[in-house]
């Protein structure tokens, strides 16, 4: 018989076995004496045969020596293990009791810990609620209309008279019909202002492009207008005589970047609308700014050459054009009584001196 060791695989053996050896190839040991080849092969040093002896030997010792390890103790016998937030030893453990309290959210909503140092938490906390504080507003003859201050970069250093620096919103419930009839009111009307031209921008969802394009040309067409010094009807003073109305054809069709450019000019803000006052659902969203404020098509912010005065008029729903010119003629028009009427669609640019030649044509 050859034998060989093949120590590269793991102790192998391999060579050529008698008849007597191969009825043991399923691991039956033979005969102890059967065969002095055999006795000899039990009886050497077999690298193998000593090496399960030490692994023998060195399983007895680790599972001897497991139950004195610190970590593999009883959990009651184990010493307490230092805190890694207590770096000092002379402060007390555990540390200061915290209290649990139950934000808003129901039903077993989201917990979080509060400590007893929390007072910049508390602080930042009773400024927002108050900021969100409900403010009870009156009626005036039972509609909804309250001024709003506008920010304070909108509003110039010479310039402190209420329209420059309040916006007023009013919530119309009623039809366009019924506007003068449920005592609604302007500001050229509370003012007493004479209103030479009337000038209308009916839009439905154009982008702030268009009607930056649009607006521009009119406030250029207004100031053309003030610098006629000679003019009997026009002048410095001229801009009292023009009012701008912007009618929007429904609050959730309206381009969110076009309400951004009015948000600049003053002209509008967020947050303010209201859906329904005493029962009766908003049927337009009417906001009043005299604007000084130029926005260009790039964003850019300017102060313009004259005053403006803008009504805002966003319509709850989406009821097409025809009804933006009821808002205009039927609702605004008996307050305002104008002399000549202009009606442009957003996307429009008229020139410098159109709208001048225009009224030229329809003044009496």
């Amino acid at each position: 018989m050859s034998y060989y060791n093949n120590n590269s695989h793991g102790g192998n053996y391999g060579g050529n076995y008698n008849a007597g050896y191969d009825q043991n190839q399923y691991g039956q040991q033979p005969p102890h004496h059967q065969d002095a080849e055999y006795d000899d092969y039990y009886t050497q040093n077999n690298n193998s045969t000593q090496w399960d002896s030490r692994s023998t030997k060195s399983s007895h010792t680790a599972h001897s020596n497991y139950s004195n390890q610190p970590f593999n103790k009883p959990y009651e016998q184990q010493p307490p293990m230092p805190a890694p937030y207590q770096p000092n030893p002379a402060i007390d453990y555990p540390p200061a009791p915290q209290t649990r309290v139950q934000f808003p959210g129901g039903f077993g909503g989201p917990q979080r810990m509060q400590t007893n140092d929390s007072a910049g938490f508390s602080s930042a906390r009773d400024k927002l609620m108050k900021r969100r504080s409900i403010r009870q507003v009156p009626l005036q003859n039972g509609n909804l209309v309250f001024d709003v201050q506008v920010p304070s970069h909108i509003v110039t250093s010479t310039e402190k008279a209420e329209e420059f620096c309040k916006m007023r919103y009013t919530a119309a419930t009623c039809d366009p019909d019924d506007f003068v009839r449920n005592k609604y009111s302007l500001r050229p009307y509370l003012y007493g202002r004479h209103t030479e031209l009337f000038i209308v921008l009916t839009m439905y969802n154009e982008d702030e492009v268009l009607f930056v394009r649009t607006m521009n040309a009119v406030i250029k067409n207004i100031a053309f207008l003030c610098s006629r010094t000679r003019s009997k009807m026009w002048g410095p003073d001229g801009w009292k005589k023009v009012v701008v109305c912007v009618v929007s054809d429904g609050r959730s069709k309206v381009n969110q970047r076009t309400l951004k450019v009015l948000n600049l000019m003053g002209c509008y803000q967020e947050g303010i609308a209201k859906d329904s006052v005493g029962g009766k659902d908003v049927t337009a969203h009417i906001f009043e700014y005299t604007s000084q404020v130029v926005v260009t098509d790039s964003g850019e912010v300017s102060t313009g050459a004259c005053p403006v005065q803008i009504i805002f008029c966003l319509k709850e729903q989406n009821k097409k054009k025809l009804n933006s010119h009821r808002w205009f003629f039927n609702a605004f028009g008996p307050l305002i009584k104008p002399n000549v009427c202009v009606l442009l669609d957003v996307g429009t640019k008229p020139t410098g001196t159109s709208i001048y030649e225009l009224w030229k044509c329809g003044h009496v």
